[in-house]
């Protein structure tokens, strides 16, 4: 659950967007990814604080639904966020919060991504289906 992302991800965020930066990082155990600001583990709670008005969020895959909730929630405010999550479209969330979401985009990603551990190595490549998710 604590890896870093692949840089080729959030870059693909950051074009969808026409942004170089995120306002904020949303759910993060250190900075890596290119973000005005960061919510760091410790310091800050993603789920209960206000976000910024671009996003990203790489959330703990066992959680997905509640940042999903969240990301939902800021929308209403018209704050706008990439979630790299897994592809598990039979939940509940993927259903009510992405699928009947008018402003959700989303990018299915091919399998043989390769997060990063706490030195920035590559770690074996993620077997699971992924996607990102534009709540815009």
């Amino acid at each position: 659950n604590d890896y870093k992302t692949p840089p080729e991800l959030y870059q693909k965020a950051l074009r969808f967007f026409g942004i170089t930066k995120f306002d904020l990082d949303t759910c993060c155990s250190e900075p890596n990814i290119p973000a005005r600001a960061h919510f760091t583990r410790g310091e800050h709670d993603g789920l209960s604080e206000d976000w910024q008005n671009f996003n990203w969020c790489n959330p703990p895959f066992n959680e997905s639904d509640k940042w999903v909730e969240k990301a939902y929630y800021e929308q209403k405010w018209n704050k706008k966020t990439a979630l790299l999550i897994p592809a598990r479209t039979e939940t509940g969330y993927w259903h009510e919060l992405i699928f009947k979401n008018r402003h959700a985009k989303v990018e299915f990603l091919r399998k043989g991504y390769r997060f990063l551990d706490k030195n920035n190595n590559e770690m074996g490549v993620f077997k699971n289906a992924l996607a990102l998710v534009y709540l815009v």
